[in-house]
């Protein structure tokens, strides 16, 4: 009898099929990624596919661990016909999942930098127009579905003819053998779940192990696959608590979230609009980036271009996001997104203070604006927690002939109508809106689709449709009474697609405009030192003289210092910018210090070079991590 001829050959042999193709898909996942990843040599990038079989293992493990147990029951079930029909059902069945899993990242990890995990459908629980987002992006990457078609179809092919041969052994001997070979496969089975064998690895094996393959936390996402990704997120970690201060002390001394009330503070009964943009990075605005191809580039946002020269742009911005979810609560409560996305947390009940809340107990009136369906991404329930008054969506507009199909109202049609409403409410109002159009498939309406130019990336077309409608609302808005009564702020929820190299790092990722626009004021210029979007719930608090205490976790912008910062989460590590330097923190140790005045591609590692400057970063990223942790964990995130 052939190995493969026997139930445990057979079982071995097509558990080796599968894990040869999520190597195919790991290989295939990196050429289409590969401009994401830089300076990775061949050498290296063998080292990283090696790393990925270990997770590779656990994954087709866990997937197959109803076919290994039918396997590997000692008795002669296995030579009965249906018993091989329906356990074939059931392998191609559940490593068809996994291999779909794996190719949905062949293209989807560029929208977010990180494998895919179970978190997307949170993301978009609240979505009406399925349908519509998966054929469009269907029919953008065809290849995509081909080639997972492609793949499963060889699983298949290369196994549909194993049958399973007699085995001459007869009774007890069959049994005792049988029995003998199933507690060594199940040990092994238990083994590979595991990850490893103890004490070197706790169970289960957790995505946050591959950071000890790699030595850009960027990489992290060759060595992982989205079966597995998607697997060990079903249940989510809670954030664990640190006492990296055991003195409360101490630790508000360094960093601290609560915000002492002023009364001192110079009072402006300001309209206050903010504009979070989809998928506006810096990279996109040609006022950002004067120096990029010799001073020749000029972007996609002529009429942002022409704002900032009349408005205070903050040159060094950054996201506290990834993902569409995590823009609002970072802009507007001033809670960043690390270890997960706050609003599908644990904790995204948790009692919270915002500018929605702190305005309205000033009698300002709130509303949040999102043209996409009620319901979308979860926001309207998000907005009802940060404390808004009043949620403006495509409901509300009550036009669908301006709806784009996909995701929302047109933006040109929805920020004036936004404009409009706001004409009619109570001044001092405080207004929220997030623009839905440039976004995946990247429409443009009929009317205006040879407006603008093709970019580099597919995105690029839509980011310039966006900005004109930036240029509309602004138009609409400056013949309103309440417009020269209003202070401005535009950013990005995160960023888009790179094309230029610096953009691609691990700091490029979080690379967003913050703008700042009052007609008539002298609030320009650029500024120079860190920003972020958690800061503009305190900037515009402390701006328009709130005169009680409040709980938030970025900073004023206006108030100079020295130590203003940015703070991210990529590939299980906690990146902090000051200044001219980025710190990459792994709740233990630091892993990485650059110097971005110098070596702006992050190529040159200064860990351990630097002690001065690595330890001062070291002790505030550690600081501002308990309290965030902590507090996050025992819900004090609100000041009575």
């Amino acid at each position: 009898m052939s190995f493969t001829k026997n139930p445990v050959g057979l079982l071995l042999s097509r558990l080796g099929m599968v894990m040869f193709l999520f190597t195919i898909t790991r290989l295939i996942f990196y050429i289409f990624n590969q401009h994401l990843f830089l300076d990775i040599d061949n050498l290296y990038l063998i080292g990283l596919f090696l790393a990925g079989l270990r997770f590779d293992l656990t994954a087709v493990i866990y997937f197959n661990l109803l076919y290994i147990f039918l396997f590997l029951i000692p008795h002669k079930i296995h030579h009965h016909r249906l018993f091989l029909k329906y356990t074939n059902i059931l392998f191609y069945i559940t490593n068809g999942i996994a291999l779909f899993l794996n190719s949905v990242d062949f293209i989807y990890y560029r929208f977010t930098n990180r494998r895919t995990t179970m978190m997307v459908f949170n993301e978009f629980a609240g979505e009406k127009n399925y349908g519509a987002l998966l054929y469009h992006f269907a029919i953008d990457y065809y290849y995509v579905p081909l080639i997972c078609g492609a793949l499963i179809f060889f699983l298949f092919w290369t196994t549909k003819n194993q049958q399973i041969e007699k085995s001459r052994l007869n009774g007890w001997k069959y049994f005792l053998f049988n029995t003998i070979i199933m507690t060594i496969l199940l040990t092994l089975t238990t083994i590979g779940v595991r990850g490893g064998l103890p004490p070197k690895q706790d169970f289960p094996l957790n995505p946050s192990d591959a950071g000890q393959y790699v030595k850009d936390p960027n990489d992290i996402g060759i060595v992982l696959n989205t079966a597995f990704t998607m697997l060990l997120s079903s249940d989510k970690p809670a954030y664990p608590k640190q006492n990296y201060y055991v003195s409360d002390s101490e630790l508000d001394s360094i960093y601290t979230p609560v915000h002492q009330a002023d009364t001192t503070r110079i009072k402006r009964k300001l309209n206050v609009v903010v504009i979070m943009v989809e998928s506006l990075g810096r990279e996109t605005i040609g006022f950002y980036n004067r120096e990029l191809q010799k001073g020749k580039y000029i972007g996609y946002t002529p009429f942002l271009d022409s704002l900032c020269s009349h408005a205070l742009v903050f040159k060094n911005s950054y996201a506290n996001s990834h993902i569409s979810i995590e823009g609002s609560p970072a802009v507007i409560a001033s809670i960043p997104s690390l270890q997960e996305s706050y609003t599908v947390s644990l904790y995204s009940g948790n009692k919270i203070m915002s500018l929605a809340s702190c305005l309205k107990n000033i009698g300002y009136q709130t509303l949040y604006f999102h043209g996409a369906p009620n319901g979308s991404l979860g926001l309207n329930s998000f907005a009802k927690v940060a404390g808004f008054e009043k949620y403006v969506g495509k409901n509300e507009y009550n036009n669908d002939d301006d709806f784009d199909g996909v995701w929302g109202i047109w933006d040109h049609k929805f920020l004036p109508f936004m404009a409009n409403t706001l004409d009619k409410q109570k001044e001092p109002f405080f207004s929220f809106v997030f623009t839905t159009s440039s976004h995946h498939p990247f429409r443009i309406p009929d009317s205006l689709i040879n407006k603008f130019h093709e970019g580099t990336e597919k995105i690029h077309k839509s980011i310039s449709y966006t900005d004109y409608a930036l240029k509309v609302f602004f138009e609409e808005a400056s013949k309103k009474s309440w417009y020269n009564n209003t202070v401005f702020v535009i950013t990005g929820d995160h960023t888009c697609t790179a094309h230029f190299n610096e953009f691609r790092t691990n700091v490029g990722h979080y690379a967003v405009p913050i703008i700042f626009y009052q007609p008539g004021i002298n609030l320009h210029g650029i500024n120079y030192q860190t920003a972020q979007q958690i800061d503009i719930m305190p900037t515009i608090l402390d701006y328009i003289g709130y005169p009680k205490t409040y709980f938030a976790f970025g900073q004023d912008l206006f108030e100079r210092n020295k130590n203003k910062f940015a703070i991210s989460y990529i590939g299980n590590v906690f990146q902090f910018i000051q200044n001219d330097w980025v710190l990459q923190f792994n709740l233990k140790k630091t892993t990485a210090l650059y110097n971005l005045k110098y070596d702006r591609k992050m190529k040159i590692n200064l860990v351990g070079k630097v002690a001065g400057v690595q330890l001062s970063m070291e002790k505030q990223v550690k600081a501002f991590i308990q309290q965030y942790n902590n507090r996050m964990v025992d819900d004090r995130m609100l000041v009575e």
